[in-house]
């Protein structure tokens, strides 16, 4: 049975008192009370009145208790009590998407409320704990839709620890909150950025493809490493940088810790050759390079002296040298292949994207400036012939 428009009228009255005048705990209550006496379109007054608009009663029920519930998830016991609202506004936006712009009761008291539980002080983002529980939230309703999925991004700063060292801590603390502005500025409207802990960082992204995720992740490197850090030229690099790995949920895990370990391997892997966002299609440009052993010259400047370098492995984008000299992530080499050790003189230019000691040598993954093109032709039939014997 609808109430009548006199009730309606009278119980309105109560809620506009209730949302200007009561505490969250007398607000819940009241609602409660009018709710039990005229049915769930009380909860409808009330979701137009604090964030206007309009759901359905059964919907606007729903979301009232789930609301409820959420708030007892992202706030420490003495918060709840009092964060009831923010917690409305989080869920309603972040949590089912329903509003993109709600206006709602004392918004600046209720803010201040909500950033103190749920953000990094340091950088303004959202903090881990929270982050794993809108990752639980939006496992739940992904397995409710069916047809969506979504991304989680995990990035890690290059070597901050020698930028701490170097720099100085107050240094290291300007340079998270600028690398956190700078994510910020890359997300679409409705991506989630965190400061997942230290110089670590995550990103949710709903409705996305892995190629989405990766072009995301991707602007955020590219606009890192051109930024201008605080003293950054101190690094080895000359540089500071960011590397990261994606996990798409479902094909990636179903549950939030398999989730998460799936980025932090892809991780892993990008950080073995740094200031990279690690991809599948890396899987598939590493399977096609050929290994071969052969003379390598390469010169860290213009008018440097040339150094020998062995070569171990070779692909259209980049190729691995061992070597004796001290290079370092980020520098730019000055290469040559030439005859007779190679089939054919190529003179290219490459970035440095790994260093690492491997028995004797100082193993050094190279990224071309431009391909290569076909390896078939740059090894020709006739590369027996023209490579030195052993």
């Amino acid at each position: 049975m609808f109430p009548s428009h006199q009730q309606t009228k009278e119980y309105s009255e109560v809620l506009r008192q209730l949302c200007t005048e009561a505490e969250d705990s007398r607000l819940i209550s009241g609602v409660e009370n009018l709710a039990q006496e005229h049915g769930n379109c009380v909860y409808k007054e009330m979701l137009m009145l604090l964030v206007g608009k309009h759901f359905g009663s059964d919907l606007s029920s729903r979301y009232w208790r789930e609301a409820i519930e959420h708030c007892w998830q992202i706030y420490r016991p003495e918060y709840a009590q009092r964060g009831f609202r923010p917690a409305l506004l989080d869920y309603l936006r972040n949590v089912v998407g329903e509003v993109s712009d709600p206006r709602i009761i004392e918004a600046d008291y209720l803010h201040n409320i909500t950033r103190s539980s749920v953000t990094d002080g340091l950088t303004g983002l959202y903090n881990q704990t929270y982050f794993k529980q809108i990752l639980e939230t939006t496992i739940v309703n992904q397995r409710r839709s069916l047809d969506q999925n979504f991304a989680l991004v995990l990035l890690d700063l290059d070597h901050f620890k020698q930028y701490n060292d170097r720099c100085g801590h107050l240094c290291g603390d300007e340079a998270l909150r600028l690398c956190a502005n700078v994510i910020t500025g890359a997300l679409r409207d409705g991506d989630m950025a965190v400061r997942y802990g230290g110089e670590e960082f995550a990103l949710l992204l709903p409705n996305v493809d892995r190629h989405t995720a990766f072009s995301v992740a991707e602007r955020i490197r590219r606009e890192i490493e051109q930024f201008s850090f605080p003293k950054e030229e101190l690094l080895d690099s000359g540089t500071l940088t960011i590397s990261g790995g994606i996990a798409v949920f479902p094909d990636n895990g179903e549950t939030s810790e398999e989730i998460i370990q799936y980025a932090d391997k892809e991780l892993y892997k990008a950080k073995e050759v740094r200031n990279s966002i690690y991809n599948i299609s890396s899987d598939r440009r590493r399977s096609t390079r050929k290994p071969i052993r052969s003379l390598v010259e390469y010169a860290s400047f213009d008018g440097a002296l040339y150094r020998p370098a062995l070569s171990i492995d070779i692909s259209e984008k980049g190729m691995g040298i061992g070597c004796e000299s001290e290079l370092f992530e980020g520098m730019t080499l000055s290469v040559r292949l030439t005859r007779p050790y190679w089939p054919v003189n190529r003179h290219l230019f490459a970035k440095v994207r790994q260093v690492r000691r491997q028995n004797e040598l100082i193993y050094v993954g190279l990224e071309f400036d431009e391909s290569l093109g076909s390896l078939d032709d740059l090894l020709a039939h006739n590369w027996k012939s023209l490579a030195p014997q052993r």
